[in-house]
C-alpha cells in the first residue's frame, strides 16, 4: 500500500473529550549492534510482559542506551529543542523539529561500524492498537511499521499521524512531553510536582480534547511571540534613543527657534502622556458607568415592584371596607388610589388619597376614619399596607443612591472624554506647531528632528503591540478560566491516586492539593491563572502537613518517591484503562534500608500482574536490599527469567567486566539468594 492509497484516519467530533492513551511495550529487538551481541550473536529480544522487567549490568554495559534507543524508537530523529535544559515550558515553543544529523548518529557513534546494518524494533500497543516501530540504528530513519499486523507504508509524517489518533494527543511534541515527563523516568527528570510548567503542559494534553488543547497552546504562542516581537522593538527602541541622545549632545548654540521647539516637545510629550493614561483607564470608567446604569435599572424595577404590592393592598383594604357588594364604590375609592384622579369631579387630589392612606395605615376605615376593631380581619390587611409602604420606601431610598451613582458615574465618563478630546487637539496643534518650527531650522537641526520622529515613532509602535498583547492576555485568561474547570473535574481521583501510592512510599502526612497559581505569560503584563497542583508534607520539625514549595524543601528520598507517586498518580487517572509503560532507573542511592521494602510494594503494585502496566527498571549490579525485593515481590528467582535482561551475558564486556566478570557475577547470583530468601 503506498502513501497515496493508505487508510484514511479515523475522524472524531472535534471537540471530543477522551483519555490520553500511553505506550505499552510488548517486545523489544536489536540486531547487528555491537553493543548487543546477544546469546550466540543473536542480537537482543526482549519480550516485556505485563508487569516488572528488570535490566542488569554494569558501568559500560549499555543500560542507558537500552533505554534512550526504546524513546528512540518511539520519538524517531525528532525532539523539542531545549527540553533538557529544564527551563520554563511556558516560555518555549512545543513544536517537535528533525535533529541535526550528529544527534540522529548517537548509537552509531557508540560502536566501530558506525551501526551500518543495525537496525532496531519495538512492538507496543497504543490505543487499542498494536504497531511495529523498526528503525535504523545509524540514522534513527524509518525502516519498517506495522500496524494490528499489516504492513503500511513506512512513512514518518504517517507515523506521526497514526500516533496522534491512537494516543488522543494534539501534537507530536505533546507526544514527546507525555514520553519524557511520564513514561520515562530519565536522570534529566524535571520534579513534576514542583515544576508549574511542566504540570500545566501535562494536565492540558491529558485532560482536555485535543481541539482545546490546540486552542491553548496557539493561544500561548501567540502571546509569547508577540512578547518576544515587543520586547526586540523595545530593545531597538533603547538603542534609537541612545543615538538620540549622542546626536543631541552635539547640537549647541540653541537660537530662540530651538528652544521653542524642545519646549513645544516637551509639552506634546507631556500631553501624550496623560492622553496615554486617560486611554488606559477609559475602559474601566466605562465599565463603571455599565455598571451604574444596570443599578439604576435594578432599583427601578425593584421600586415599581413595591409600589405595584402597596397599591394592591389598598386596593384590598378598599374592598374589605364594604361589607356588601358595592362595585361601583369600589371602583370610585380603587380609581382614586391608583391614578390620584376623582371621577365624580375629575381633578387630580393627591392629598385626598394621602389622607385616605393614613387611614389605612392607623387601621381606621378609609370612608369614615372610624377606628377599626382589633378583632376585625380587615385591619390586618392595614397592617400589610404598612409593611408594604415601608418596602417602597427603601426602593425609593436604593433607587435615589442609584440614581446618584449613575449621575456621578456618567459625569466621571464624559469629563474623561472631554479630557481626552481636549488632549487631542492639543496635541495635534503642537504638532502643527513642531512642524512649523522644524522648518525654521538649519538642514542638520531637520535632520535631527527627523530621528527623533523616528524615536516617537517606534516608541509608539512598542506601545500600541503592549496594548494589544495585555488584551490577547486577557482573552487567554478568559479562555483558562473555562478550561481550570474542566482539569479541576478531575482534581479528586488524581489527588487520591497520589495519596494511595505516596502513603505507600512515605510515612509522613503527604497530600496533593488542587492549587492554580497565576503566572505571566512573558515577562511582563498581567497575570494568568494556570492549573496546577501542590504538596502539603509533614516532617521532623512539622508535625502536621505544610506546604513545600520547592524540591530543596524536601529529601532527597522524599523527592524521588512524591515525584514518582505524581507520575503513577496521572499515568493511572488519564491513562485509557489506566495503563501504560514506566521506565525508571531504580532509586537505590536515595533509599535507606527500612523503606525499600515499601518501595519495592509500591512499585509492584504499579506494574501488579492481572493489569497491562509494564515497569521497567535498569540497575547496576551492586549491593542492596531494593531489586532482591522487587524480585522477590514480583515472583523472579533467578537472572535466567524471561523478565530480567542480563546485560552482563547479552552484552559486549567491558574492560571492566572482562577482569572482574566473577566479581560481577557473584554479586547477580547473591542478589538473587537474596530474592529466594523468605522475607525478614
Amino acid at each position: 500500500m503506498s502513501p497515496a492509497t493508505r487508510e484514511p484516519l479515523r475522524s472524531r467530533p472535534p471537540d471530543f473529550p477522551t483519555m490520553a492513551a500511553f505506550p505499552i511495550f510488548e517486545r523489544f529487538r536489536v540486531t547487528d549492534y555491537g553493543l548487543y551481541p546477544g546469546d550466540g550473536g543473536s542480537g537482543l529480544d526482549i519480550a516485556f510482559d505485563p508487569g516488572l522487567t528488570l535490566v542488569l549490568g554494569a558501568n559500560g554495559l549499555g543500560k542507558t542506551t537500552l533505554v534512550t534507543m526504546l524513546y528512540r524508537l518511539c520519538t524517531g530523529p525528532y525532539d523539542i529543542p531545549g527540553l533538557d535544559d529544564n527551563r520554563d515550558l511556558g516560555t518555549r515553543s512545543l513544536q517537535a523539529r528533525r535533529l541535526a544529523r550528529p544527534r540522529r548518529r548517537l548509537f552509531a557513534d557508540r560502536v566501530t561500524d558506525e551501526a551500518a546494518t543495525a537496525k532496531a524494533t519495538l512492538d507496543l500497543a497504543l490505543g487499542g492498537h498494536t504497531m511495529a516501530i523498526t528503525r535504523s540504528l545509524d540514522s534513527l530513519d524509518l525502516l519498517g511499521l506495522a500496524i494490528d499486523g499489516q504492513d503500511v507504508p513506512h512513512d514518518e509524517e504517517y507515523l506521526h499521524e497514526l500516533i496522534l489518533e491512537h494516543s488522543e494527543v494534539a501534537s507530536f511534541g505533546d507526544w514527546i512531553l507525555l514520553l519524557q515527563h511520564l513514561t520515562f523516568y530519565f536522570e534529566t527528570r524535571r520534579t513534576l510536582v514542583w515544576d508549574e510548567t511542566a504540570q500545566r503542559q501535562l494536565l492540558r494534553i491529558l485532560l482536555l480534547s485535543r481541539d482545546k488543547g490546540s486552542e491553548w497552546t496557539r493561544r500561548e504562542r501567540k502571546i509569547l511571540q508577540a512578547a518576544s516581537e515587543r520586547r526586540n522593538l523595545s530593545a531597538a527602541l533603547a538603542k534609537q534613543e541612545q543615538r538620540l541622545s549622542e546626536s543631541e549632545s552635539l547640537v549647541t548654540d540653541l537660537d530662540e527657534v530651538r528652544t521653542q521647539l524642545q519646549l513645544c516637545q516637551k509639552l506634546r510629550e507631556v500631553d501624550e502622556a496623560r492622553l496615554q493614561r486617560l486611554e488606559d483607564i477609559l475602559p474601566d470608567e466605562e465599565s463603571a458607568r455599565e455598571r451604574a446604569r444596570l443599578g439604576v435599572v435594578k432599583a427601578e424595577a425593584d421600586h415599581e415592584s413595591a409600589y405595584r404590592d402597596l397599591e394592591r393592598r389598598q386596593l384590598v383594604v378598599v374592598a374589605a371596607a364594604f361589607p356588601d357588594k358595592d362595585d361601583t364604590a369600589r371602583y370610585l375609592l380603587g380609581k382614586l388610589f391608583s391614578e390620584d384622579t376623582c371621577l365624580a369631579c375629575g381633578h387630580q387630589v393627591p392629598q385626598a388619597v394621602a389622607v385616605l392612606g393614613a387611614r389605612q395605615a392607623a387601621g381606621h376605615c378609609v370612608v369614615c376614619d372610624s377606628p377599626l376593631s382589633s378583632r376585625d380581619t380587615r385591619s390586618l390587611s392595614s397592617r400589610s399596607i404598612t409593611a408594604a409602604t415601608r418596602a417602597l420606601e427603601s426602593a425609593a431610598t436604593r433607587l435615589a443612591a442609584a440614581t446618584s451613582e449613575r449621575q456621578s458615574a456618567d459625569a466621571a465618563f464624559e469629563s474623561l472624554v472631554d479630557e481626552i478630546q481636549v488632549l487631542r487637539t492639543s496635541i495635534a496643534g503642537r504638532t502643527a506647531e513642531i512642524d512649523g518650527l522644524v522648518r525654521q531650522l538649519p538642514p542638520e537641526e531637520a535632520e535631527l528632528h527627523e530621528q527623533r520622529d523616528e524615536v516617537a515613532a517606534l516608541r509608539g509602535l512598542v506601545q500600541v503591540l503592549g496594548k494589544q498583547l495585555e488584551e490577547e492576555r486577557k482573552e487567554l485568561s478568559v479562555f483558562l478560566s473555562s478550561v481550570n474547570r474542566t482539569i479541576a473535574r478531575h482534581k479528586q481521583p488524581i489527588e487520591e491516586a497520589f495519596a494511595s501510592y505516596a502513603k505507600g512510599f512515605l510515612l509522613e502526612m503527604c497530600t496533593l492539593v488542587w492549587a492554580p497559581h497565576r503566572d505571566k505569560l512573558g515577562e511582563s503584563g498581567t497575570s494568568i491563572t494556570f492549573p496546577s497542583f501542590e504538596l502539603d508534607l509533614s516532617g521532623a520539625g512539622f508535625p502536621s502537613p505544610v506546604r513545600r514549595h520547592g524540591p530543596q524543601q524536601v529529601s532527597e528520598s522524599q523527592r524521588e518517591f512524591v515525584d514518582l507517586a505524581f507520575r503513577m498518580a496521572l499515568m493511572s487517572v488519564a491513562g485509557v484503562r489506566n495503563a501504560g509503560t514506566l521506565v525508571i532507573d531504580a532509586p537505590e542511592s536515595s533509599l535507606d534500608a527500612v523503606f525499600v521494602r515499601r518501595a519495592a510494594d509500591v512499585l509492584t503494585r504499579f506494574a501488579s500482574f492481572g493489569s497491562d502496566n509494564r515497569l521497567l527498571i535498569t540497575s547496576n549490579l551492586i549491593d542492596g536490599d531494593l531489586i532482591p525485593e522487587l524480585a522477590r515481590q514480583n515472583g523472579i528467582r533467578s537472572a535466567t527469567d524471561t523478565r530480567v535482561v542480563d546485560l552482563l551475558k547479552l552484552a559486549a564486556p567491558t574492560a571492566a567486566t572482562r577482569e572482574l566478570g566473577s566479581e560481577y557475577r557473584d554479586v547477580r547470583n547473591r542478589l538473587f539468594r537474596q530474592a529466594r530468601s523468605p522475607a525478614s
